[in-house]
Formats: C-alpha cells, structure tokens, sequence
C-alpha cells in the first residue's frame, strides 16, 4: 500500500487512518469521503503506519491504539512532533492511555459516524499548537 489517495479526484484535506479491524476501517472511509476528505493508509501495521506519519503530507489522523505490530503511540509521538491533529479511537478509557497522550481527543469505541465526522471536523478546524 503507498499514500495516494485511492480517490484521486479528491482534494480536501489528507487524514491517516491507522487501524487493523476492516470494518472499522471502512465506516472511517465512508465519513471521510462524505467530508470530502482524501485518506492516507490505511495502515494496519505499526511499521507502515510509522513510515506514513513521518513522510506523508497529513493534515489529521485517525489512530487506533492497538495494531498489527504493537500500539500507535509511536505514531502519535510523530504526528506530536510534527503539530499535526489526530484522535485516537480505542475501547480503554481515558487513564489506559500513556501518560503523555492523556490529554489527546478519543473517540470511544464503537461510536456512530456521526461521532466520527463531528470529531474530524474539529481536528481539522484546530488551530496548530502555540497559536
């Protein structure tokens, strides 16, 4: 898999989907598309969706915490790094989340697509940190 987007004729913003359960993953699709938005991935493996987040042009992420290949915390800290958006979606609370990611939006799971879109939405509309 690369990071084109599978719908090219799309030019709204680019979110990374990182997520191994396909269902999901095609629910994360489908409210993407409705937004307009071009979806990068998705990545079911940590190794994949490590090498997107660092060297895709992104402009929020969708991250389950548990993949293919360990948790997506390493994914995070490169979104971090680069003050790019991103949730994460996972069935924990809150307090199972590292420490330093306590503070990120989630999305608990199962949540509705609505849920998801208005979620997106925010990320999108968030201003970078330090403005």
């Amino acid at each position: 898999m690369n990071d084109a987007s599978p719908h090219p004729h799309t030019e709204g913003p680019r979110v990374l989907i990182v997520e191994d359960e396909m269902t999901i993953v095609l629910l994360i699709e489908e409210t993407l598309l409705d937004l307009g938005a071009q979806i990068i991935g998705p990545a079911s493996r940590l190794d994949m969706a490590m090498r997107l987040a660092a060297e895709s042009s992104i402009d929020a992420a969708i991250l389950d915490i548990n993949i293919r290949g360990g948790n997506s915390y390493p994914v995070a800290d490169i979104l971090a790094t680069r003050e790019i958006p991103f949730v994460f979606c996972s069935g924990y609370s809150g307090w199972a989340l590292e420490e330093r990611h306590r503070d990120r939006p989630r999305l608990s799971k199962p949540f509705s697509p609505e849920e998801l879109r208005e979620r997106v939405l925010q990320l999108l509309e968030a201003p970078p940190p330090g403005e």
